[in-house]
């Protein structure tokens, strides 16, 4: 923490869900940046490096069901994908936030573009980065990518080899570490798991995309191995643009951190 922010923190309760938000630098009078993470199951702290913009504007992160301080997996008998938009709807109202810009990373893409849906009078800027529009197409996706990378099989590779070519390129920083070792595994079993929710198994937003009007950011990696071949796909966005981070896998912000911050900083201030 830079010496000149400020955090205020808090819970919010509604319909059994407690979620835990942290809000940096409310003071400063521009459109705030909401943070949703991956996973599901991941704390908001897989994206503590983009904290560094809140030196040009509020940056509002929370835990999603599931995860981090606010209620976890074993509260659930079930969980989807409503259950994440009422959440961040209750967010916004509870915190007054009338405008907002959003920054999706992995599965929460998914939550941004539903989010853009939703609420396409508030959003005023849009960031789909390691994105997904279609799960089926994304699975297919990856397959091809290792058919195509290991036509004789993968022989001598590692997971932790396949984990730092196609996952992220660079050594895991210490917050990346810890947030993946308390990832709620039940929460993103109810989520992924096609046998418990068969919905998710065929999401597909992509004959929903033209709807979204807001000017829009998609953010992929060269490397990326888990969301190969969805960034062609969010083009169907009509005020979109895309860049390649050319070399990153999953994790551009970890990556190229750098060079990530000032892709994101120049377009919210365009």
């Amino acid at each position: 923490m830079n010496s000149n922010e400020t955090i205020s923190s808090g819970y919010i309760n509604h319909n059994n869900v407690s979620t835990y938000y942290e809000i940096r630098n409310q003071h400063i009078d521009e459109v705030p940046l909401i943070l949703l993470a991956g996973g599901p199951g991941l704390t908001f702290n897989t994206l503590t490096s983009l904290f560094s913009l809140s030196s040009n504007r509020p940056i509002v992160s929370y835990d999603q069901i599931g995860s981090g301080l606010s209620t976890r997996s074993d509260s659930f008998e079930q969980l989807h994908l409503a259950d994440f938009i009422e959440q961040f709807s209750t967010l916004i109202e509870t915190l007054k936030l009338d405008k907002f810009h959003i920054i999706g990373h992995s599965w929460g893409s998914i939550l941004a573009t539903q989010i853009a849906l939703v609420h396409p009078n508030r959003i005023q800027k849009l960031i789909i980065y390691s994105g997904i529009a279609d799960w089926e197409h994304c699975l297919k996706s990856r397959k091809l990518l290792f058919k195509k990378e290991f036509p004789n099989g993968m022989t001598g590779w590692t997971n932790e080899d396949i984990q730092k070519y196609y996952y992220c390129r660079v050594p895991y920083p210490d917050y990346l570490e810890r947030s993946l070792a308390e990832k709620d595994e039940g929460t993103n079993q109810m989520i992924w798991n096609p046998d418990i929710n068969q919905k998710m198994a065929v999401y597909n937003a992509v004959p929903l995309l033209r709807n979204i009007h807001c000017p829009t950011l998609i953010i992929s990696g060269k490397y990326d191995g888990i969301s190969v071949g969805q960034a062609e796909l969010f083009k169907e966005i009509p005020y979109s643009v895309h860049k390649q981070m050319k070399q990153s896998a999953h994790y551009a912000h970890v990556e190229e951190e750098e060079k990530f911050m000032d892709t994101v900083q120049a377009f919210l201030s365009i």
